[in-house]
């Protein structure tokens, strides 16, 4: 019998009332060359009948006593008889074309480890939300931001079995973030890089394990640890690296407890951030993050149902906070105040206050006089000063692009 081009490892665990959806998206795949191997992970549900329903020879089910996410996958990668290996959660679905897409720029790149897609969002419902997650990147940009973090879920990565193989599979003491710290070790083997279609669905939804983020920042603790050392002594005296990763493991998982209301923790975690990682606050990702608050993945970005001032109001006192108790970060405050003010006025401005953004504006260039100097910067201040109406009526006499 011919092997695959593609193994979908599709770990499940309680999940019957979503993993038909997720099979239904591997049967819709415009690349039909593929298996798809249902690791049931010790359901009590009706998983096995939900499998069952699927009366095609290339669905393969397997059982065990429950072994956790990374056991399941890596049983999975085992049995596995594909050159590439795909790994589908059941809770969540694929594009059409993502098996095509991933196959062919795999092949086009023969020294690639493993590509990544953009990623949509879905609710319960399987209703698509507003926010996008995309970097579509390569090189030492790639290796850089993925030390940073995770910044994709494992559902969106297509990889070369033999590379998974080499690295060394799932870390079965890791219960979540386990996909990161694989990614880590195949980087240091073969490059992955970014594919700028988004090819995935992920499902977020109340009680899914990435709305857990005390346990989200004992494991990216561990993770960072495992690939950098255990954070003892001085941070001043970490290799940068090093406090580089603890850096932006904090600061995520700042975010993460405050998108869970967590409020009092997020900015204990994200003063930890910074006083290991000063450079955070020169980042405007780390205040857009922040201007955002509470809100949840998939809706994040999406203004106009942000109390921007709000998140302003405490944005603004824990800087506050953060300058009054760390002396030594001074010299980055016009950054900092620059970089918040800033993050405000786009979001702002995107929800359509268009007097508060030009309020949040001048308050960056006040903060920050350099900014001024930014091309699109001195074009948001001009199209909020004269007005929207007024530059569309100037880009359409001169084709200025926003």
């Amino acid at each position: 019998m011919t092997s695959p081009d593609v193994s979908v490892i599709i770990p499940a665990h309680n999940q019957a009332h979503y993993l038909g959806h997720a099979l239904h998206s591997v049967l819709a795949q415009t690349l039909q060359d593929w298996e798809a191997i249902v690791i049931d992970d010790g359901s009590t549900d009706h998983t096995r009948e939900v499998v069952a329903g699927f009366d095609d020879p290339r669905v393969r089910y397997l059982y065990q006593a429950n072994q956790g996410l990374s056991g399941a996958r890596n049983t999975g990668v085992r049995a596995a008889t594909g050159a590439y290996l795909a790994f589908l959660d059941s809770d969540d679905e694929l594009e059409p074309e993502f098996l095509a897409v991933c196959v062919q720029a795999l092949t086009a790149d023969p020294a690639l480890g493993a590509v990544h897609t953009a990623t949509r969002f879905i609710d319960e419902s399987s209703r698509v939300l507003p926010q996008l997650g995309a970097h579509t990147l390569s090189g030492e940009a790639f290796r850089r931001k993925l030390r940073q973090g995770g910044f994709f879920p494992v559902i969106s990565v297509l990889a070369r079995a033999a590379c998974v193989r080499e690295a060394g599979l799932f870390d079965m003491a890791l219960t979540s973030l386990e996909d990161w710290d694989l990614w880590l070790r195949l980087v240091e083997r073969h490059p992955m890089r970014g594919v700028p279609q988004a090819l995935v669905r992920y499902r977020v939804y109340p009680g899914s394990m990435s709305t857990n983020p005390s346990r989200m920042l004992a494991n990216r603790l561990a993770v960072v640890a495992k690939h950098v050392g255990e954070p003892t002594g001085d941070p001043a005296t970490w290799p940068a690296t090093t406090r580089e990763m603890y850096g932006y493991a904090y600061r995520v998982s700042a975010f993460e407890h405050l998108q869970q209301h967590q409020t009092e923790a997020s900015w204990a975690l994200l003063s930890r951030a910074m006083t290991i990682w000063p450079p955070l606050l020169g980042q405007l990702d780390t205040f857009y993050e922040l201007a955002c608050g509470d809100q949840m993945k998939g809706w994040r970005g999406k203004a106009a149902l942000l109390d921007v001032e709000a998140n302003g109001c405490a944005l603004l006192t824990w800087l506050g906070v953060l300058f009054a108790n760390t002396p030594t970060l001074t010299g980055l405050q016009p950054a900092a105040y620059g970089n918040a003010y800033l993050a405000l006025a786009m979001l702002s401005d995107r929800a359509g206050r268009w007097a508060l953004a030009r309020h949040y504006l001048r308050k960056a260039i006040s903060a920050r006089p350099r900014l001024i100097t930014s091309p699109a910067i001195l074009w948001r201040l001009l199209k909020l000063t004269a007005g929207h109406r007024v530059m569309r009526l100037v880009r359409a006499g001169t084709g200025t692009a926003p």
